[in-house]
């Protein structure tokens, strides 16, 4: 029995390497293509944020369709949606034409709460974290694989990545199609709300009745809040740290690689296998709680680092923050949401976090062209301690599905 739970989990985590191997692969390259197609700074932007916008729209959709039909269909639909758009991306001849590959490409990756809710179909609720951090741990790794793709094979043509790319999504939908098993189960999917099983559905307001239903359950909206913040300020240093490593060190391009490779490398570590061990030894909303504290930390230390020493130690504190919220809350959404609505409540978790990526470069840019890159800095450790905030009331009411089993238990006895 337990061999048939590692399985999927397994190969979500493979699945998800390989789709952001692919999507990694052509992010350094995407900005010089998109200007070999006449785009400005502006165009640039606006590609960017086409792809994020996307995401943001059609994630929790995704996600509340592979409540409804099953994840591995979804899953497969949406790695094709990418192959195809990432074609179009190869073929584009225009910036209109690129524009919409990449609002394509963004529903196609739109796919990442499905994921995370194979996890939760598979995994009981004290593994769960690790299960999720695993996940995030093969985000990680693609990103750094991915780029490195990239940049080998550049240099044999424009737009060889963006093929290869291509090749990588299908050949990713195949291998779900032909050794995923489905993991939503038949009873969770009869469990759902006469409503959710045939009007919603088809009257195409997923998304609506998703943030709906997210208004109604305060604890699963306050996560999605605190998710939200937690990823504007995160994208803001991304955004920021090589204009504030070049004022204050004088770095280029090179420092800055090796730098965000240390920042992948925790966050791998932390993911990849400490989150699960600090969950058992604590709990989920501790290590979170932690977590926040220690990006907010980090990022305000940073703001005021003078020496080399310690931007290394302020990074390393705010990319040990980042390793354990991820996984964190995620599994404290699936905690909260009841479990025929778990992959839409964590879609557009995800959702609110592709608005996130484009919310916080934009404060990020802007302050900076008021003020100087230490700025923003500040600014991301004052919006994590305001996420920190806004979770602290809700950490004791979330509980893991054994203890609201047991609590359900001794009401009844008492109630005899």
């Amino acid at each position: 029995m337990e061999q048939k739970r590692r399985s999927p989990l397994l190969l979500m985590a493979l699945t998800i390497l390989i789709d952001f191997t692919g999507f990694g692969l052509i992010i350094p390259l995407l900005p010089f293509w998109a200007e070999h197609l006449g785009a400005n700074p502006l165009g640039v932007g606006a590609i960017v944020t086409s792809y994020a916008l996307a995401q943001f729209i059609f994630t929790p959709v995704l996600g509340s369709l592979s409540d409804r039909y099953g994840r591995r269909p979804v899953i497969v639909i949406s790695l094709l949606i990418e192959t195809l758009s990432l074609a179009l991306t190869a073929l584009s001849g225009s910036l209109i034409v690129l524009l919409f590959a990449r609002f394509i490409g963004g529903l196609g990756a739109s796919n990442i709460g499905s994921a995370q809710a194979v996890v939760s179909d598979v995994t009981s609720a004290k593994d769960r974290a690790k299960g999720m951090g695993l996940i995030g741990a093969s985000i990680g790794i693609g990103f750094v694989i991915g780029p490195a793709l990239g940049g080998i094979l550049s240099p044999i043509g424009a737009t060889i990545p963006f093929w290869v790319a291509a090749a990588i999504a299908l050949v990713n939908a195949l291998l779900v199609l032909c050794f995923l098993p489905e993991t939503q189960t038949r009873n969770s999917q009869q469990s759902a709300s006469p409503e959710r099983r045939t009007g919603s559905m088809n009257r195409f307001n997923v998304l609506w009745t998703g943030w709906q239903r997210a208004w109604n359950a305060p604890i699963v909206m306050r996560l999605v809040i605190v998710n939200l913040l937690f990823i504007i300020a995160f994208t803001s240093m991304e955004t920021i740290f090589p204009l504030f490593s070049q004022q204050k060190f004088g770095w280029n391009s090179t420092q800055n690689a090796y730098v965000f490779t240390y920042v992948g490398f925790i966050v791998v570590l932390m993911q990849g296998g400490l989150v699960g061990r600090l969950v058992k030894r604590w709990n989920e909303q501790k290590v979170m709680l932690a977590g926040l504290l220690l990006l907010a930390i980090g990022l305000v230390t940073l703001a005021f680092s003078h020496q080399i020493a310690l931007v290394l130690i302020s990074v390393g504190l705010l990319s040990i923050g980042d390793g354990a919220i991820s996984p964190t809350i995620s599994t404290l959404l699936s905690f909260a949401s009841p479990v025929e609505t778990q992959g839409e409540m964590l879609g557009l978790a995800q959702g609110v976090a592709g608005l996130g990526r484009v919310i916080g470069p934009m404060i990020a840019g802007s302050i900076d062209t008021l003020s100087s890159p230490g700025i923003p800095l500040l600014l991301g450790g004052l919006i994590v301690l305001l996420a920190a905030i806004v979770a602290m009331p809700i950490l004791t009411r979330i509980h893991r599905p054994e203890e609201k089993l047991e609590a359900a238990a001794v009401e009844a006895t008492a109630s005899r």
